[in-house]
């Protein structure tokens, strides 16, 4: 795990306490380390379908993907063909309240290829269910 993924799992099992999932009111970003603010992406996950939205994208994500996501659904995204492997992550981080961690590469339909490290950290609404997700992604454009 790289060194930005771990200060934010840090904070996540920090904040969880003896709980399997936080709760997202006990999110607060400024009490997250500043090196990993750009990289973390928040998604809210709506039921009855399924889907699941960007409500905010970090700056870092916009600038690897070409594009600002916030508003955006999951499904609308191009991602190089891994959408359906991408989505029963989501779906296992909220059924199974768990962290989800994928390593992975991927070509845009534009031709850029990417390596991607990605971590799902499910949180509990004021319903005690996964409504919310936070995506540390680390996309970096591959040159070769």
């Amino acid at each position: 795990m790289n060194q930005i993924a771990r200060l934010f799992e840090d904070y996540w099992n920090n904040i969880r306490g003896d709980k399997a999932v936080p709760d997202f009111l006990d999110f607060r970003i400024q009490d997250v380390h500043e090196d990993v603010i750009p990289y973390l992406s928040l998604i809210q996950v709506e039921e009855n379908p399924r889907r699941f939205r960007y409500s905010v994208a970090g700056v870092s994500v916009v600038a690897s993907y070409g594009e600002d996501l916030s508003g955006k659904y999951y499904d609308e995204m191009d991602l190089g063909g891994n959408y359906e492997v991408y989505m029963q992550d989501f779906h296992r981080a909220v059924d199974n309240q768990t962290i989800v961690r994928r390593q992975d590469r991927y070509t845009k339909q534009d031709g850029k290829e990417y390596d991607f490290d990605g971590h799902l950290y499910p949180f509990l609404g004021l319903d005690g269910r996964v409504n919310r997700l936070v995506i540390l992604s680390i996309d970096t454009l591959r040159t070769e």
